[in-house]
């Protein structure tokens, strides 16, 4: 038999640890978007799923390359950074009133930031397409489905159930990864089509600020498509420095509010103001994991008491907390911003969105917000590991055999 027809060796740990890996982004990328709309816990149950399988995956193929990766994330300036932000909330649970509660939220922060080093830390340096595929799959199935539901609850005249609220805000910020990869490949109508089904799915969250937040994240989308280094930096700067200035925000925000109909928003920046300026010590250390949502249930903070995460923040873990999230979430936009072609765009966007939606409030540190980010990291960084690194070679053009012309003094 010719050497080139010869049958390729068998190796069972290869195929195994591709399906595996299949298997995990089958789960995070087609699953969980669909499952959200009928689970409230179905991103707290795939998500780790699909990380465990990429974590086994890589165990089968090269152990060592995988804790070598891990190591380097891990010990890394962003990494140390964000594991002294993760220590401090876990630290603050000595000062917080409210131990309990305060230590499953601090359980739930670890366990999503160990998910995403070790997912990242499993991904294979060089990414199937065909697993890229079930992004843009999982999204759009799960989008249409979502505005099928909505559009039958609506003939029967019903309200929308919880549940498929929540899921919509999962497709919501998972379309980011699926549209990049779309535009990546140059599937341009493929990702027109997820774009108005998302839009369309987004206008109908008006009310609770993921459209908002969506409009947002467009807007920042084609910011970085225009010009993708400055633009990056520029929402990096933002988003890092209305974290880090939070404090001052109601004092400033309060003249602006007195002149809108709402006055809900002019009593939470009130209380927001109050809070600044009553107990300025605490602006250091913060009072503690937890303690705005157990002190407005227990009646310690008033009613109208913020539940934004730039209140949170502050108001928990003070200016160590702020100051370390504003950092890690500036260089998380940076690096997004360097990322290869549309994936830069989608990046950013899906940052700000996601920054959007904590900023007006919604899924403050809930456990399925978290699993459902850490989820939509894993994918961009599995869509960078499948981007064309390299140009096909191009052949040399070859002359006939005797066609060269001899140097000036050679014997013909």
């Amino acid at each position: 038999m010719p050497r080139h027809l010869a049958p390729t060796p068998l190796d069972p740990a290869a195929d195994a640890a591709l399906l595996l890996r299949r298997i995990a982004f089958g789960t995070l990328a087609l699953l969980l978007p669909i499952a959200s709309l009928v689970s409230r816990r179905a991103a707290v149950v795939l998500a780790p799923i699909g990380v465990v399988l990429l974590v086994i995956a890589v165990l089968i193929e090269d152990p060592r390359d995988f804790v070598s990766r891990l190591k380097r994330s891990v010990f890394s300036l962003p990494g140390l950074i964000l594991l002294g932000l993760v220590g401090w909330a876990v630290l603050s649970l000595v000062w917080s009133p409210y131990t309990g509660s305060a230590t499953e939220k601090a359980g739930n922060i670890v366990l999503a930031v160990a998910l995403g080093f070790l997912g990242n830390a499993a991904l294979p340096d060089r990414m199937r397409a065909s697993n890229l595929n079930l992004a843009p799959l999982g999204a759009g199935t799960a989008a249409a489905f979502a505005l099928a539901l909505i559009v039958a609850t609506a003939l029967r005249h019903q309200d929308t159930d919880a549940g498929v609220e929540r899921g919509i805000s999962v497709i919501l910020i998972m379309a980011w990864p699926a549209l990049a990869w779309l535009l990546s490949r140059e599937r341009g109508l493929s990702a027109l089509g997820l774009a108005l089904v998302v839009g369309l799915l987004s206008l109908t969250r008006f009310e609770d600020g993921e459209a908002v937040a969506m409009i947002c994240g467009a807007v920042a989308f084609g910011a970085v498509s225009a010009s993708r280094e400055k633009a990056s930096a520029l929402i990096a700067a933002a988003i890092a420095g209305l974290m880090l200035l939070a404090p001052i925000l109601p004092f400033l925000l309060i003249p602006i509010a007195a002149r809108l109909p709402d006055s809900g928003l002019i009593a939470s920046l009130a209380t927001w103001a109050d809070v600044v300026s009553g107990a300025p010590i605490q602006l250091v250390t913060g009072h503690g994991l937890d303690t705005v949502l157990r002190g407005r249930l227990t009646g310690a903070l008033p009613p109208a008491t913020p539940t934004t995460l730039l209140f949170e923040t502050w108001y928990e873990l003070g200016l160590v907390g702020a100051a370390a999230a504003a950092f890690c979430l500036y260089v998380a936009i940076r690096a997004a911003g360097r990322m290869p072609s549309a994936l830069a765009a989608g990046g950013v966007a899906a940052f700000t969105t996601a920054f959007a939606l904590s900023a007006l409030g919604f899924a403050t540190l809930q456990p399925w917000w978290l699993m459902t980010l850490t989820a939509v990291v894993l994918l961009f960084g599995a869509i960078a590991r499948g981007q064309y690194r390299t140009d096909r070679p191009v052949a040399p053009l070859l002359k006939p055999a005797g066609t060269t012309r001899p140097k000036a003094g050679t014997p013909a």
